[in-house]
């Protein structure tokens, strides 16, 4: 395969599978992601979902490295 000519930094590619429930969801939140002559496509939706979610995620992620861990039986360190 040959490689790209860009400069821009390579992106990975992510398969999910969802279930129907989940992408009704997604699609309807499609018009939010339209840009002016482009309708949003699913994965731009489940892009931003996935950025905004990520966000969340990494602030829960952090409060939780802050609190004090227990230890081995169970007990907070002192």
């Amino acid at each position: 395969m040959p490689r790209s000519k860009s400069t821009a930094l390579p992106r990975g590619h992510v398969a999910v599978r969802l279930d129907e429930n989940t992408i009704a969801r997604l699609d309807a939140l499609l018009p939010l992601y339209a840009l002016p002559g482009r309708d949003a496509t699913r994965s731009d939706g489940l892009r931003a979902v996935i950025l905004a979610g990520l966000e969340i995620e990494e602030g829960r992620a952090t409060r939780r490295s802050a609190r004090p861990s227990a230890g081995a039986d169970g007990e907070p360190p002192r």
